[in-house]
């Protein structure tokens, strides 16, 4: 799936791509705005990952997110072997973290997975007029039942909690001590920076640290807060292919 591209422009778009597959028949990969050639795609190929992304895929564009989900499928089963809990800021309808849920059979981890969503879009102590405007158009948001959808889709895991709140606020109901797994995508700059602020002490040494938002243009506030961040720490940022940061957290 491509984004911003009128329905007037699709052939173009798909003629394009059928030219590149012309010129690289072998493979070709396009989508989530990503046109990768000649790449082994392992994760196509391993039957329990595929498996958990079209269990709880819905959508089009969910099913579009196969490579960000990759990666943090990979970064859960790192954070297995890593003292702590699992954590998400900015759930939404809970797709990626029940797509690591599945993954990861979370369940029988003797692990917790904290949740952390206002359920209605961007807090706007903790956010730009114009974050909110990008999000008040998404599907999602519309939904009135959205907080109970999302606990009836994590009610086979006892140890999932949900907290609804705006972050970081809502993280006096409930935040666990250590950290193995960081999952951020608020798509707002102050609440992302808050977040890290309270929680990136708590993260375990070998821990995974995955921002969502960090290497897309439109979201290029939240690159430059988070490269401040962590800059400020003397932490570099890996910035991937499909829009994510990732850090490992090491020794200081």
């Amino acid at each position: 799936m491509f984004y911003g591209i009128g329905p007037e422009k699709v052939p173009q778009l798909q003629a394009a791509l059928d030219s590149l597959r012309e010129l690289f028949p072998r493979e070709v990969f396009a989508t989530d705005m990503m046109i990768v050639m000649w790449r082994n795609l392992t994760f196509l190929r391993n039957p329990q990952f595929m498996n958990a992304m079209r269990t709880v895929a819905e959508t089009e564009q969910e099913k579009s997110l196969i490579w960000r989900l990759h990666v943090l499928t990979w970064a859960g089963t790192c954070a297995l072997h890593v003292p702590g809990d699992f954590v998400e800021c900015g759930v939404l309808r809970g797709f990626s973290s029940a797509v690591v849920c599945k993954y990861l059979d979370f369940a029988n981890v003797p692990k917790w997975f904290y949740l952390y969503d206002t359920f209605s879009g961007p807090a706007e102590q903790f956010s730009t007029a114009e974050e909110r405007r990008k999000w008040s158009r998404h599907e999602n948001l519309k939904d009135p039942n959205l907080v109970e959808r999302v606990r009836q889709t994590f009610a086979p895991y006892r140890n999932v909690q949900i907290v609804q709140g705006a972050v970081p606020q809502s993280f006096s109901q409930a935040v666990p001590e250590k950290i193995a797994y960081l999952h951020i995508d608020m798509n707002s700059a102050q609440a992302e920076v808050g977040a890290l602020e309270y929680l990136y002490d708590r993260v375990s040494v070998g821990g995974m640290i995955v921002l969502d938002d960090f290497g897309w243009v439109c979201n290029f506030e939240q690159t430059v807060a988070e490269l401040q961040f962590f800059k400020k720490r003397n932490v570099p940022i890996l910035e991937l292919p499909t829009g994510q940061g990732l850090i490992l957290k090491v020794a200081e």
